[in-house]
């Protein structure tokens, strides 16, 4: 049963064409992280080639050339913002949408009209979005190495292709997070766009509000994945750090620089755990709340 949910629900994304605009959106941002990193490449080889050639001049010895000194992922480390900003919003909508289409148009009196386990109802639907969001980053992954042999010219080794995989895979977590989210504001509200606002919200305290109250970070240096412009001059903000390590979005763009050698602040143990952690409260709550929700009334489309 909980395949048949989640093959609904994939046939019903596709259908609607939003796995065709998920994966689209997720492809330009691949595609963007490549292209800023090809013309990054580029500007830094031809400075090299020019002062070569100026070197040569003088008699002096040319250095290395600094784009070799340079981690091969670091071309992608791009995604490691476009990630927390686009795609946790993607998987929200994503996540609202797989129960908020159930209720407005009918089909959840319709399927607890039978002898249907809720549970199992919720289970199917996560399982749905784990595999579109699963499907979505398999395709971004194949648009990663692509860019990455386009600008090196050689295939990535076996070792990059495995961090490439585990920065994928630790995204594919991260993600799941946010489409819980999606969910538990479908099974919490009585309107659709008070859920998604709602779910909104909760982007903006995670990506943007927690990070500046626990790193002491101005509203944009929390967009920079590689810097660590920490403030503890302050009392406050040398108490709030102790709870950095349960910073979603800090620790995932820790974890991530750390994989894909981008970033000199490393990624915790407890930061992996607290974003798994959060994921499972997550579920938890969604695998509550639906016990207790009204399909019977429906929601608001508005």
């Amino acid at each position: 049963m909980i395949a048949t949910i989640a093959r609904h629900q994939i046939l019903s994304l596709r259908r609607q064409r939003t796995f065709l605009w998920l994966l689209a959106t997720f492809l330009v941002m691949t595609a963007l992280a490549g292209v800023l990193g090809w013309s990054s490449h580029r500007t830094i080889v031809g400075v090299y080639d020019e002062s070569v050639k100026l070197l040569a001049t003088q008699g002096l010895p040319a250095p290395e050339n600094p784009f070799r000194l340079k981690p091969t992922l670091s071309l992608l480390s791009n995604m490691v913002v476009y990630i927390p900003l686009i795609g946790a919003l993607l998987a929200i909508v994503l996540g609202h949408i797989s129960l908020a289409d159930d209720e407005t148009d009918g089909i959840g009196r319709l399927v607890f009209s039978r002898r249907i386990n809720r549970t199992t109802y919720i289970v199917g639907k996560a399982v749905g979005a784990a595999v579109v969001l699963f499907s979505i980053l398999a395709v971004s992954l194949a648009v990663s190495t692509l860019a990455l042999v386009i600008v090196n010219r050689a295939l990535p080794s076996f070792g990059e292709f495995g961090r490439l995989a585990g920065f994928y895979g630790l995204s594919l977590l991260y993600l799941m997070v946010f489409a819980f989210v999606g969910m538990a504001t479908v099974l919490l509200t009585h309107r659709r766009s008070l859920a998604l606002l709602t779910a909104t919200g909760v982007w903006l305290v995670i990506t943007f509000a927690v990070p500046q109250v626990t790193s002491g970070l101005r509203p944009t240096q929390s967009l920079n994945p590689i810097t660590d412009p920490v403030s503890t001059s302050q009392a406050f903000f040398r108490a709030t750090s102790k709870a950095r390590p349960y910073s979603v979005v800090e620790q995932y763009k820790q974890i991530s620089g750390q994989v894909l050698e981008t970033s000199t602040v490393k990624g915790s143990l407890t930061g992996l755990l607290s974003i798994a952690a959060l994921g499972l409260l997550l579920a938890i709550a969604i695998v509550l709340l639906v016990q207790r929700h009204d399909y019977s009334t429906g929601t608001s489309s508005d």
